[in-house]
């Protein structure tokens, strides 16, 4: 009895993060979403860490360091609210196209999905515009980031600079590009070449002229 009950109970908040997650909107940013994406980094990093150099790098100037640079910032939008926020930072690195980088979610909406959303939607934005491999770094400390990381598809990695005195892991994506539809080669190419009796004869006696 208590399993099924609590078989139940899971079943109820299975379906209740659900109805959650389809009231989120994942939208490109805009300016007016430049504070959100601010604040919410900056609200995790000092809970966990200290703001670094390159944080306000990229918090203090999100168009002209992240969108300027051709990459791409992505907004979770909760009850039309801003509550989630992610990167995709241009790389010039032989390896990598896109850093996934400065994703936070707000603590009053964590445990609906949103996280996970939104690294679907990063994903997805890198393969649209021919992303073949992205990077991110963390800390192991986030047990959370890093499950979700991992959810994602991403793997560890070692050996890379990094400007964060924070990070300890890095990991990558590789990044499965749909294959292009292939025509079908025409099986009898010279046939058009060919005047209606040459073509008669080629049907009819099924010779090659």
């Amino acid at each position: 009895f208590l399993l099924d009950q609590k078989s139940l109970l899971r079943r109820v908040q299975e379906q209740r993060k659900k109805r959650e997650s389809e009231q989120v909107q994942i939208v490109d940013f805009k300016p007016q979403y430049h504070q959100a994406f601010k604040d919410l980094n900056e609200e995790w990093i000092t809970t966990y860490f200290k703001m670094e150099e390159a944080d306000y790098k990229a918090l203090d100037n999100a168009e002209g360091y992240i969108l300027n640079g051709g990459g791409h910032i992505l907004v979770a939008l909760y009850n039309n609210e801003p509550v989630g926020v992610c990167a995709l930072i241009k790389m010039n690195d032989p390896d990598y196209d896109y850093e996934l980088a400065k994703m936070a979610v707000s603590p009053k909406v964590q445990g609906r999905n949103i996280g996970y959303l939104l690294g679907q939607a990063a994903i997805a934005k890198a393969k649209e515009v021919g992303a073949k491999k992205i990077y991110l770094e963390s800390n192991t400390i986030l047990k959370p980031a890093i499950n979700l990381y991992h959810k994602l598809g991403f793997s560890k990695v070692v050996g890379r600079e990094t400007p964060y005195e924070r990070c300890n892991i890095q990991m990558e994506l590789e990044l499965e590009q749909q294959p292009q539809p292939q025509q079908n080669p025409d099986p009898n190419p010279d046939l058009k070449a060919l005047n209606p009796f040459q073509l008669w004869q080629k049907i009819a006696w099924g010779r090659h002229l």
